[in-house]
């Protein structure tokens, strides 16, 4: 199985708090922004949802590594935010992420 972590933008608690009440992909906001808590939060993700940990761990070394630049500029531009703005993780299999598209196009 494949998993998909995706980096959403800067978002609110509130609206943070939305997305994780829907099924599909897991959501997480991090403040700071680092690896080792977004590994933390997937492998605790993985656990409950009995992914395989050693995919995951590996789908967000790749992630991070593939956008260090973009992650960069993440991190840079939430040192300019509000003190409560998070950078917004997205981590999902492919049918979760299928899911949560059609959801929003029903919307």
């Amino acid at each position: 199985m494949s998993y998909l972590l995706q980096f959403c933008g800067l978002s609110d608690p509130l609206q943070l708090f939305y997305l994780e009440q829907t099924a599909g992909p897991a959501f997480a906001g991090f403040r700071p922004f680092q690896l080792d808590a977004l590994l933390s939060w997937a492998q605790l993700t993985a656990q409950q949802r009995h992914w395989d940990l050693a995919a995951i761990h590996n789908a967000v070394l790749s992630s991070w590594m593939e956008r260090a630049d973009l992650i960069h500029q993440w991190q840079l531009r939430l040192r300019d935010e509000p003190a409560d703005r998070l950078v917004v993780a997205g981590l999902g299999t492919q049918l979760d992420w299928e899911q949560r598209c059609e959801q929003l196009l029903r919307a």
